[in-house]
């Protein structure tokens, strides 16, 4: 989308377009196109350009049917119950800067929690979709919106900076490495730290720690998950620090959080799994927090390289939401043959694996072992204690 189509997707007309066709579908506004191709009607692939994205963005934004999308723009925003998370830990009477504030997903929560937020971007459409959707959501006489580059637009007695920047690259998949990012994190932190210390940085959740060392101060590193799904992962510097690494959960309608704590033990590595195996949330592990967890539960590992744990009491309480539990009913050391022969003994055609620390992909074993996938037995193959390669049949606690 550029600036003109933008501005006409604003306009009265733009609007009156987008409401008639709104409830189009994707093949219906397919159709609609071809119309448009063929009788030259130039607004029109805007039109059903933007109505697609509001559908997509459904998921992430309550007022997605009224609010303004690039296609990067929606990709890269935050979902809007991550971004209200993310927003609560800013002071409600700090002046914030979003220096990348992209089409708004993380500017409107910094808007409704704080007293007021300057939001710059280097792109006019972006610019222009943010002021939008601040309006959507009746935040935009809290922002100051500055259209140009985030190095010379820095504003001075500012509290807090927030600041997720570009991860596409020209030509090139996007980038995991905020070595990489638009505008480059670590130049722009010598800019900012002279103002505050008080920052937060979004990074692709596919982060490498060993770059975290490359800072001149340790953040606290948070990693927010949804509904098992790694989403945003954060750096925490100045006031907002308060441990080293926290994992949020998001699980239906609650909200987990486990940090870091001083003393804790690293925990036992059993030879072999006891009655229940269980696999933490995404989120815990990537923040390398299994060891907490373990702690706070009274359970085992069973593999020094892979996070599953064991015990043989099934736990209870809202907490087992932080994990997929499998109840244990053999195992043994890996070979085809046993393993087809234990699938045989128990009259066993279908199931669904998972394959931890092996050379193997699960297509491939499907077909080696000649089952389907699906039913309600699990194959989980993975290291154990002695680091060689074990087979474990299990059924999902819990599973409908």
């Amino acid at each position: 989308m550029d600036i003109e189509e933008l501005n006409f997707l604003k306009s009265d007309g733009g609007r009156e377009l987008l409401d008639q066709y709104k409830d189009y579908g994707e093949a219906d506004l397919h159709r609609l196109l071809l119309k448009a191709s063929k009788e030259n009607l130039p607004h029109f692939p805007a039109v059903a350009s933007l109505i697609k994205l509001r559908k997509k963005a459904e998921g992430k934004f309550s007022k997605s049917r009224e609010m303004f999308f690039t296609s990067y723009g929606l990709e890269q925003s935050t979902d809007e119950k991550i971004s209200e998370l993310i927003a609560a830990r800013f002071k409600k009477d700090w002046k914030v800067v979003d220096l990348t504030c992209g089409i708004g997903g993380n500017l409107i929560s910094l808007a409704k929690n704080s007293q007021k937020v300057v939001a710059i971007d280097t792109d006019q459409v972006n610019l222009e979709c943010a002021k939008e959707n601040a309006k959507v959501y009746g935040v935009d006489g809290n922002i100051e919106f500055v259209l140009g580059n985030a190095f010379d637009n820095i504003p001075e007695d500012v509290d807090a900076f927030f600041i997720d920047p570009s991860r596409m690259r020209e030509g090139k998949t996007k980038t995991r490495s905020f070595l990489n990012s638009e505008p480059n994190i670590l130049k722009m932190m010598d800019f900012i730290f002279k103002e505050t210390k008080n920052l937060c940085v979004k990074i692709s959740p596919a982060f490498d720690y060993g770059e975290i060392k490359l800072f001149s101060e340790v953040p606290e590193i948070e990693i927010i998950s949804d509904d098992n799904v790694c989403k945003v992962a954060l750096l925490w510097f100045g006031e907002f620090k308060t441990c080293e690494r926290r994992a949020t959960c998001i699980v239906g309608n609650k909200i987990h959080s486990l940090t870091d704590g001083a003393g804790v033990q690293r925990a036992e590595i059993l030879a072999k799994p006891l009655n229940y195996i269980y696999e933490p949330n995404k989120a815990i592990s990537k923040a390398h927090l299994v060891n907490e967890l373990a702690e706070r539960h009274g359970l085992y590992k069973i593999s020094p390289k892979v996070s599953f744990l064991t015990s043989d009491e099934l736990i209870i309480g809202e907490e087992k939401s932080l994990f997929r539990i499998f109840k244990v009913t053999h195992q043994d050391k890996f070979s085809l043959k046993k393993l087809e022969g234990a699938l045989k003994d128990r009259n066993i055609n279908r199931a669904n694996i998972i394959i931890k620390k092996f050379p193997l992909k699960p297509e491939d074993l499907y077909k080696k072992i000649k089952i389907k996938e699906g039913g309600e037995v699990f194959i989980i193959i993975m290291p154990l204690k002695d680091d060689e390669h074990y087979f474990i049949l299990a059924e999902r606690v819990g599973m409908k």
